[in-house]
């Protein structure tokens, strides 16, 4: 019993009659786009629709989490709870024979529509526990994403999760290997705020399902007990981050993160959630302690009789981009040794990875003279193949710095690197060619600029190998061979490194860039530079980034929630009225501040001289939206704080006034709205008018010095002298 869809047999023998599980009309929706549409298609299409459940069906990245597996080709997979297909297509490209298991005859549909041009798969559509009994094939690879944790609604038993990895070894080839993804109950993005992924409530995992049924996630303990239980069985253990559902890289035991490289936190793509804390440095701390296979978002197990030993101990994925670029990186460990291998994802990007011989050739020649090193590379067929380094990067070593309240020293030693980077591309004028306005796009750049005819743009921290008395640049993929300025590159290596993590916030207001010899206006140029390479690096292709305020439901910062609050209380507008005897608590009111705005009509006594208003004791910015009479006249007032344009005043000092000295006959109530500014903000603008004044006043002393100057060497000169005696007769 079945039907023929493309290529792809859809098998119903075991097939219910309905469908006991669905999501409603979306997959009526979902089933036309697999039907119209092309895979490379689906990404234009989920930018179109902006539909939490077709990203999530549909999105390439879904299949990450499988398509760096090193298959040899001819293997048997048995795919269970396929669903829509996210990650049939990997499987069917990478291995042999890939048959799949869903119990929805609708989603099943769908997974044959989208794959209809694969021969080599077969969908077995029905409950797993009846189709199972008649399987007799033996598989070298089953697959369980996602799956694992509706054990308990499937596997009637009275231990259901061990019975169903009980059930699913008795599947395998004596060496084959069960692949299972699910998330971690102790990740850290549950601890910050995000909620259970398949309930959406808050902590409900964290403290143990108290209140849930059906579904189950594992810490990794709890795992290795089931593990135990089911028959004694042997894991790898892999954590794919941000976490499986859209991994953009896939750690291991062999390879765990490096302190700065966890600082994606764009999970709640379906469920609006709460920002407890700041994950990157939390992930830092974990770290340090040994602790993040505890703590990470999600597990990856590879496993079998025996432990299995899987070559790739890391992968990266750099496919959120154009088809052109768009490759992974992966470190592979055998025979004693590690190799970095960069691969293309899609055919077209083929010649992009290529291109990295030469590259290493040319870049080498020019590093040399300034006492760097490439990477070594060599490429084989489609592949780059890199020394696998050691040491630090100039980012962790900044951070270690700067973490040790070494500020000057991490000054000094980034711009000991900018000073290489001027060093290298400061051969010629830099001029504009045809090529540089097709990445960069027609910059209005000053003229004078240096440059090199030829550039590796990602010449930034992270990419920077310190190892003893050596330095090692490391993927240099964005190299160009036309002439960019230095100058951005210099903006890029420092751009890299502030904005990159928040904990470097402190060391924006040190002014690295004019340090660096860069205006503002340079500074916004480049940053429109930076946008239009990114622009050309992902071509039509829609990230996940940028699709995510557009679906996301949002999140709130529990930290602000809780600042603004404690600001409530603390900031509260006291209103003083003199009537002959100066400002007294007696002769005053107490005004509340309600996010962050007061809005009042301020009665006082017939006889009152002067008012003063006091919003609070803390440093801060305060716009005057309104403070008039009852006729609506403006109310004339003086300030302990400075004016920074449009009626906004900072009070870098603290303790803001306003003292209003002159009250107008039958004036009547005092109408005010005032909103507070942060004092972040307020400040950057204060100080940005200061460094504007005082650059006005030193220009202005250069000029009359110079004009002082000119007089003088002019009173000395025989006309002036001529013209005195002239002007005696």
């Amino acid at each position: 019993m079945g039907e023929k869809i493309g290529k792809v047999f859809l098998d119903t023998t075991y097939y219910p009659g309905e469908d006991l599980y669905s999501d409603g009309a979306i997959e009526d929706e979902m089933l036309s786009i697999a039907q119209n549409y092309m895979p490379e298609e689906f990404n234009r299409v989920i930018a179109e629709r902006e539909s939490w459940p077709i990203l999530y069906h549909f999105s390439h990245i879904r299949e990450n989490i499988l398509s760096w597996v090193p298959f040899k080709g001819d293997e048997k997979v048995l795919e269970v709870g396929a669903g829509c297909g996210a990650v049939t297509g990997a499987l069917c490209r990478k291995a042999g024979e890939v048959t799949s298991i869903d119990l929805s005859m609708k989603r099943s549909r769908i997974n044959a529509y989208r794959h209809r041009d694969q021969e080599n798969l077969k969908i077995l559509v029905g409950n797993f526990q009846e189709i199972e009994k008649n399987l007799t094939e033996k598989y070298d690879y089953i697959t369980l994403i996602g799956v694992f944790e509706y054990g308990e609604a499937y596997i009637q038993s009275d231990d259901p999760y061990v019975d169903f990895l009980k059930i699913i070894s008795r599947h395998l080839k004596p060496d084959g290997k069960i692949i299972l993804a699910i998330e971690n109950r102790l990740g850290l993005k549950y601890w910050a705020g995000c909620t259970e992924d398949h309930f959406g409530t808050l902590f409900e995992g964290l403290e143990g399902y108290p209140r849930t049924k059906g579904v189950k996630t594992f810490t990794r303990k709890e795992f290795e007990q089931i593990l135990k239980e089911a028959g004694n069985l042997k894991a790898s253990w892999y954590y794919p981050f941000p976490d499986y559902k859209f991994p953009m890289t896939v750690y291991s035991e062999e390879y765990l993160p490096k302190k700065g490289e966890l600082n994606r936190t764009e999970y709640n793509f379906d469920r609006f959630r709460l920002q407890l804390f700041q994950e990157s440095p939390v992930y830092d701390t974990l770290l340090d302690n040994d602790l993040y296979p505890e703590f990470a978002n999600s597990f990856l197990l590879m496993i079998g009789r025996e432990k299995p030993d899987v070559e790739t101990i890391f992968t990266k994925f750099s496919n959120e981009r154009d088809r052109d670029f768009a490759i992974r990186t992966e470190i592979v460990s055998g025979n004693n040794e590690r190799i970095v291998k960069k691969v293309p994802e899609t055919k077209e990007a083929g010649k992009h990875v290529c291109n990295l011989d030469r590259i290493y050739q040319e870049l080498g020649r020019l590093y040399e003279q300034a006492g760097i090193c490439v990477n070594r590379c060599q490429v084989k067929k489609d592949t780059a193949e890199f020394e696998y380094l050691t040491g630090i990067t100039l980012e962790e070593k900044l951070d270690t710095l700067l973490k040790n309240g070494k500020e000057d020293e991490a000054e000094e030693l980034l711009f000991s690197y900018i000073e290489k980077i001027r060093e290298i591309h400061e051969k010629e004028i830099f001029h504009k060619t045809a090529e540089f306005v097709e990445v960069f796009g027609d910059a209005k750049l000053p003229e004078n600029l240096k440059s090199a005819p030829f550039s590796n743009i990602d010449f930034v921290p992270s990419n920077v190998i310190l190892d003893r008395e050596e330095t090692t640049v490391i993927d240099y993929e964005w190299t160009f061979f036309f002439p960019i300025p230095s100058n951005f590159l210099v903006y890029r290596m420092i751009h890299y490194y502030l904005e990159s993590d928040g904990k470097r916030e402190g060391l924006k207001g040190r002014e690295f860039y004019r340090k660096a010899g860069l205006t503002e206006n340079e500074c916004r140029i480049y940053q429109n530079m930076e946008k239009n390479f990114q622009k050309y690096m992902l071509g039509n292709h829609n990230s996940m980034l940028s699709l995510y305020p557009k679906i996301s439901p949002g999140k709130a910062d529990a930290v602000q929630f809780y600042e603004e609050k404690k600001f409530e209380e603390a900031q509260m507008l006291q209103v003083f009225w003199d009537t002959g005897s100066d400002f007294t608590e007696e002769n005053s009111k107490k005004y509340p501040v309600k996010n962050k705005r007061i809005s009042a009509g301020i009665s006082f006594p017939e006889h009152t001289r002067r008012l003063r208003l006091d919003p609070g004791e803390l440093r801060t910015g305060i716009h005057i939206n309104r403070m008039n009479w009852e006729d609506g006249t403006p109310a004339k007032f003086y300030t302990n704080g400075s004016s920074i344009g449009g009626e906004v005043y900072y009070f870098g000092g603290g303790d803001p006034q306003f003292v209003i000295a002159e009250i107008p006959a039958g004036s009547g109530k005092l109408e005010i709205q005032l909103e507070f500014v942060s004092e972040r903000e307020a400040g950057q603008k204060f100080w940005e008018k200061y460094k504007k004044r005082e650059q006005k006043l030193f220009q202005s002393a250069e000029e009359m010095e110079k004009r002082e100057k000119k007089e003088e060497l002019m009173r000395k000169s025989i006309l002036w002298r001529a013209y005195c005696k002239l002007k005696k007769i």
